[in-house]
């Protein structure tokens, strides 16, 4: 009969037995997640990860536990807290950049019923015009103009305008930059 090491035994005592997630499962699972992160979409992502973790594959486990801690890490994040028209103007032009079209027009919004500068028209323009609501972008694009002239040319010359600028009433408008 063989003798057992304490050692070994002990440790092989704390293991937890197998898991039961197959490696090409644990793979679609972390592919799903990091599409989910890519997202912003955490709370999803995490739950993934952390079925991504309990997989055969070590190194997929790993990725997958510090992925699911970066998500835990975002999910846990303040509240903005936004006071003055200006704080709204920012934020919602920070949420645009992020392709939060959502937020940034709600965002955007609150800045235009506080103070109803030419510049939060021009950022709600080009939101709108990222959403497909033409018409809506040309309204404020209107105003924007009309309340500060030079905004036609910066328009005009300003690349993320150039989608919305293959629509007649946009090129219209615009034209007069030249």
């Amino acid at each position: 009969m063989q003798k057992s090491n304490p050692k070994t035994a002990a440790k092989n005592a704390s293991r937890t037995p197998a898991p039961s997630v197959e490696k090409p499962n644990q793979q679609k699972a972390f592919d799903t997640a990091m599409q989910a992160f890519h997202q912003r979409d955490f709370a999803k992502a995490k739950q993934l990860f952390e079925a991504a973790a309990e997989g055969p594959a070590r190194e997929i486990g790993y990725a997958a536990r510090q992925h699911a801690s970066m998500c835990e890490q975002r999910l846990k994040k303040t509240a903005v807290k936004l006071e003055t028209a200006e704080d709204h103007y920012n934020y919602g032009v920070s949420l645009m950049n992020q392709r939060d079209l959502e937020g940034a027009q709600a965002s955007l919004e609150k800045a235009l019923k506080q103070e109803g500068g030419d510049h939060v028209h021009y950022a709600l323009a080009l939101v709108l015009g990222l959403k497909q609501d033409v018409e809506g972008a040309l309204e404020h694009l209107k105003k924007a103009i009309e309340l500060a002239p030079r905004n036609r040319a910066a328009a005009h010359n300003d690349p993320d305008f150039a989608e919305l600028m293959q629509h007649p009433a946009i090129r219209e408008l615009l034209a007069g930059a030249r």
